[in-house]
């Protein structure tokens, strides 16, 4: 059977819809749209900004032959941050159904998670990195100071995630008998995957701005000979910034971004587009 030119062009397109934590846009867009402003233009935009910076257009091929130190560094940053990731999504959502078991519970720990969350991370990160030098723990330093700044996105996004639970779906387990884990498991917790997934979302985006403080731990304590900055993507682009490499810096900013887009392309976008079936109308 023939297919007429007119029949082809009334064939929808294959389109997506673009998601963000607030949920599906409006308009519909291609796979190539995605990629090009998820990930194109942030590249071009580090490129411009590179240029304005330290005249380096592009980067020499020297940096090649850094490829692969580079890529290692940025893996060891994302399993720290990864780590810090699993702690505070366990610890959050903890939290965050804590803080909402009950009313008292409530107005006693929502005022404490303000003032933790609003306390300047880097004010006590020396005093952190000295308890963690003496048990000859670095990388828990840093782990733990990415945690910090973590955890909170998730906690308050949980809060707001079970306030938003409608009274009757939260009354369901109660009155079909349920035990308190069936409860959570398969009423409170796919209630609140919308939030936990938005709280992520904002979680490692702060995670990844503390990760680059976070692993230059010898300026906090210049002092001790234990301390030492912690190989990562972090590090080099600290000791890139103060050594003046553009070259070096540019190609870290370059590959950190490569790495976030592909991340938000891969692994956010899906995983928003799944959440909407969790969603109440």
């Amino acid at each position: 059977m023939k297919v007429t030119h007119t029949e082809l062009q009334a064939k929808p397109r294959m389109t997506t819809h673009y998601w963000s934590h607030r949920g599906r846009r409006a308009h519909r867009t291609n796979l190539l749209h995605r990629i090009g402003s998820g990930l194109v233009l942030p590249i071009a935009l580090v490129l411009v900004t590179g240029f304005l910076a330290t005249g380096v257009a592009l980067v020499p091929s020297r940096i090649s032959a850094e490829a692969g130190t580079l890529l290692a560094a940025l893996g060891a940053s994302f399993l720290r941050l990864f780590i810090a990731y699993v702690f505070s999504l366990v610890i959050g959502v903890a939290l965050g159904l804590l803080a909402e078991r009950g009313r008292r519970l409530e107005s006693a720990l929502l005022p404490i998670f303000d003032v933790l969350e609003s306390m300047p991370v880097l004010a006590f990160f020396p005093v952190v990195i000295i308890l963690f030098l003496k048990a000859n723990l670095l990388e828990g330093a840093a782990v733990f100071i990415i945690f910090f700044s973590m955890v909170w996105n998730i906690a308050f996004s949980v809060v707001g995630g079970v306030r938003q639970t409608p009274e009757d779906v939260k009354a369901v387990g109660v009155v079909f008998g349920m035990t308190w884990k069936e409860r959570l498991f398969k009423i409170l917790l796919p209630s609140v995957f919308p939030a936990i997934l938005t709280g992520s979302i904002l979680a490692v985006a702060d995670g990844w701005n503390i990760v680059i403080v976070a692993e230059a731990l010898r300026a906090y304590a210049p002092q001790s000979d234990k301390a030492h900055d912690l190989f990562g993507i972090g590090s080099i682009l600290v000791h890139a910034s103060s050594t003046g490499d553009s070259t070096t810096l540019l190609a870290a900013m370059g590959i950190l971004v490569v790495a976030i887009a592909l991340v938000n392309i891969a692994l956010w976008q899906p995983l928003l587009a799944y959440a909407e079936r969790f969603k109440f109308e």
